[in-house]
């Protein structure tokens, strides 16, 4: 089983609003949603209404590991679909649609975007989901000026408190966060295994408050590049920290040990991060680095979208309380000014 996990939307999120004459009855119809590229005409014009987005999870047992394929349906099989397809459901990457957004005007605007379209069941118009080269807006329209029929696209392409591909310690040895399931058991350093209850996706600009911190293989005895939120915590043991601090290690805001070497903000024009929580909170292990599991504080509970903050609530009611089961773990968090003492020493 080779799993592969990436951020998809319903179809019925883009509504086709124009649809140019003389084509054949097979193409999309004024009124529907999305469908595969060679019976969109150029020029069709998509209404954008946001909504549903999740990630979806599948098998994928052909071809290359790292690639959605077309005409492939059997060797992709749908383990987690989110609520938008069926588990079980045999799936392609089907075709590209490439779109521009229009202006107040109706005139195209801004970058091209790629929107690759996820058929089901060896149906080339049955078009159940698809993903996009970068976000779109709500509200706004987008007109198709090219497309391709070959589908067949590197899940890296579709946009994604871990990064893509952050390797977290498990049960089962390391597994990329993306690929991690509820219940399944993670190494955590107080309390051994534990497992998951919850797992959400934040799909955000990357700019910002929200632009990632890149910490580079080694620069603090990660074995591969880290890519968390800026306000994610990372645990730093030194024999500093006992001199400064009076502690042998410290939490650390990511966006704190920026400065050090390897260590960066780096903007991005969308990311999506993963976030997971126990029945408490945890020391686990991402990339060979010590951080911290999901927090539901102040500043990172109004990065989830409202579902997720109200799937939280309704699993753990009790996660705004002061002094209930989500309290930190008992290690010390310095802020900023303490940070830059520290990082002269690291």
């Amino acid at each position: 089983m080779v799993l592969r996990s990436f951020f998809a939307q319903d179809s019925a999120s883009l509504i086709a609003t124009f649809v140019p004459a003389g084509g054949d009855a097979n193409d999309i119809v004024v009124g529907g949603s999305i469908i595969n590229n060679s019976d969109t005409p150029d020029g069709t014009i998509f209404a954008y209404s946001g909504g549903f987005g999740t990630t979806v999870t599948l098998d994928d047992t052909s071809g290359s590991p790292d690639i959605f394929d077309d005409d492939q349906e059997t060797g992709h099989v749908i383990t987690d679909g989110g609520g938008i397809v069926t588990n079980g459901t045999q799936v392609e990457s089907e075709s590209v649609i490439t779109v521009r957004a229009l202006d107040i005007n109706g005139n195209p605007t801004g970058p091209e975007i790629d929107i690759y379209v996820f058929s089901q069941n060896g149906v080339t118009q049955d078009v159940w989901g698809y993903s996009t080269s970068a976000p779109l807006v709500p509200g706004t329209s987008y007109v198709k000026i090219s497309g391709s029929n070959a589908g067949s696209s590197p899940y890296t392409d579709f946009i994604t408190c871990f990064g893509l591909g952050t390797l977290i310690e498990t049960e089962d040895g390391d597994v990329e966060v993306q690929n991690l399931k509820k219940g399944q058991r993670v190494w955590t350093r107080d309390g051994g295994l534990q497992p998951i209850l919850w797992i959400g996706t934040t799909e955000v600009h990357g700019h910002g408050a929200f632009a990632p911190v890149v910490i580079e293989a080694g620069a603090i005895g990660n074995t591969h590049e880290l890519v968390v939120s800026q306000q994610h915590r990372v645990l730093i043991q030194s024999p500093a920290t006992d001199m400064l601090f009076g502690s042998s290690e410290v939490f650390v805001a990511a966006k704190h040990l920026c400065g050090l070497p390897g260590v960066s903000i780096r903007e991005t024009d969308r990311i999506t991060y993963t976030h997971f929580m126990f029945d408490r909170h945890h020391i686990v292990r991402s990339n060979g680095a010590l951080t911290e599991s999901y927090y539901y504080g102040d500043t990172a509970k109004y990065s989830l979208s409202s579902p997720q903050r109200a799937e939280i609530l309704a699993l753990f009611p009790s996660v705004e309380e002061i002094g209930n089961a989500f309290q930190h773990t008992a290690v010390k968090t310095i802020g900023a000014h303490e940070a830059r003492v520290l990082r002269t020493y690291l």
